[in-house]
């Protein structure tokens, strides 16, 4: 039986096929550049037939060809640039020995006109832009996904407060959000830069609560290499200087310290910012976009707010209604979080009854927007039926209202209150695991029923 090695070595025709089948142009000349060999390809390429040409000089085959001087000299000449009939090609040029002498040369098209090339760079340029611009994103914080289009907007609150924030997002003006906790601010703040002019530009996001107040001015204006200890080499830019030329969004802003406070307005006033250790300013365009839950005006009068501060950020105020004054709003909102939810977990099996979303209506909503997705999430995750209830949806409100009692933790509470707030919690996750049937829940927690019973008329939960 013969070997795919011996055919290779033995069989010529095998050989002679495999070069004839590249897609490569393939030219051979022995020492004196005489041609010996040429493929299909060649042909196709030179539009010639090896018949006419086979014996023939290279030089009177082929213009500016150097083919017969590596048969000489022995010297490979790799991807050269090669005029032929006004086009250039990338050829190579490889000597063959024989006993340790040079009998002659091979030479292949790499590629056949230099478009290719060009069109390949281009390719790759296109690509580590890409690459790059991803990779800003990430570390500029500049990857806004929403738009106005996200924004729900059917009770009539709703509308006039969109209608201004588009109106708004026209502008260069500088604008405030003003609203409860969990109303959507980041999401009007996102929706505004992405209607703006500065669309193009970096949106920057600061939570000035998430940030000690004596790394402040380094995180807003940056800092020069040496100026601190611990100072990273080569400085560091402040959030304003990644915000040039796009949005800045200052969340939460009635926490920024008053020494920063006043920082802020020279930026403001000066459009110029001075980085730590620094004795040059820098230029800055940034808008600014802040938002923040408390009554700024109360802070002021308390001395915990600039108020020249608060007036060069109230331009064009914007006051986001609470969930509870937009119930109207809450239907789609449920549709649009519930297909996020299916969409981000898989599950497109569990549906919402619609004793359901009354129960969700019927809810106060103190955690606006942000409370109600984490309603609904909790009740895909943990509601082991295919279709959710009220039952279900008040139980989980109910233990939603039992953990968050548990601040009382670091206001004094005593420690019978602690118990009972976390075992109120505990016991309405099993209820809704269990579909509120008792006797299953009671397995869950590991007491008997009666004790359940006990504790369900303890805590009022009946």
């Amino acid at each position: 039986m013969v070997t795919d090695q011996s055919l290779i070595q033995s069989d010529p025709v095998f050989l002679k096929n495999i070069l004839e089948i590249t897609l490569q142009g393939l030219q051979v000349v022995d020492k004196k550049g005489i041609i010996i060999f040429v493929n299909e390809s060649y042909e196709e390429i030179h539009k010639v037939k090896r018949e006419d040409i086979i014996g023939k000089h290279v030089t009177d085959v082929i213009e500016n060809t150097r083919m017969h001087i590596v048969a000489q000299t022995g010297v490979r000449e790799k991807d050269q640039l090669q005029e032929i009939r006004g086009k250039e090609f990338v050829v190579s040029r490889i000597p063959i020995f024989a006993m340790g002498e040079c009998v002659g040369a091979v030479g292949f098209i790499r590629f056949q006109y230099t478009d290719e090339v060009k069109n390949l760079t281009k390719k790759v340029e296109k690509l580590e832009k890409e690459l790059k611009h991803a990779s800003n994103k990430i570390e500029l914080n500049i990857d806004t996904k929403f738009g106005f289009n996200d924004i729900v907007a059917i009770a009539q609150s709703s509308l006039n407060v969109k209608e201004v924030a588009k109106r708004a997002a026209t502008s260069d003006s500088t604008v405030l959000l003003l609203g409860e906790s969990g109303v959507g601010k980041e999401v009007y703040a996102q929706s505004i830069h992405n209607l703006s002019m500065r669309n193009k530009g970096p949106f920057i996001r600061m939570n000035c609560s998430a940030i000690q107040e004596s790394l402040f001015e380094s995180e807003l204006f940056g800092y020069q290499e040496g100026a601190f200890t611990g100072a990273k080499k080569g400085g560091k830019k402040g959030k304003f200087e990644l915000a040039n030329n796009g949005t800045i969004f200052l969340d939460e802003i009635g926490d920024m310290p008053l020494q920063i406070q006043a920082k802020l307005l020279r930026v403001i006033q000066e459009r110029e910012i001075d980085r730590l250790g620094d004795e040059k300013t820098i230029d800055i365009d940034v808008r600014i976009i802040a938002a923040t839950n408390q009554n700024l005006d109360q802070l002021v009068d308390e001395g915990k707010f600039r108020k020249d501060l608060y007036y060069r950020l109230n331009v064009i105020p914007i006051v986001i209604p609470p969930l509870r004054e937009r119930i109207l709003d809450l239907p789609k909102l449920v549709q649009v979080f519930w297909e996020r939810l299916q969409k981000k977990r898989g599950v497109y099996y569990k549906t919402l009854d619609y004793s359901a979303l009354v129960a969700l209506e019927e809810h106060s909503w103190p955690g606006n927007i942000r409370e109600l997705n984490n309603v609904l999430e909790r009740a895909m995750a943990v509601v082991v039926q295919d279709t959710i209830t009220d039952s279900h949806i008040n139980t989980i409100i109910l233990g939603q209202k039992a953990r968050k009692e548990e601040y009382c933790v670091k206001n004094n509470c005593k420690l019978s209150e602690i118990v009972e707030n976390t075992e109120r919690g505990a016991i309405s996750m099993a209820l809704v695991r269990a579909n509120n049937n008792k006797s299953q829940a009671a397995k869950f927690l590991g007491i008997s029923r009666a004790l359940l019973y006990k504790k369900l008329h303890y805590y009022g939960m009946e």
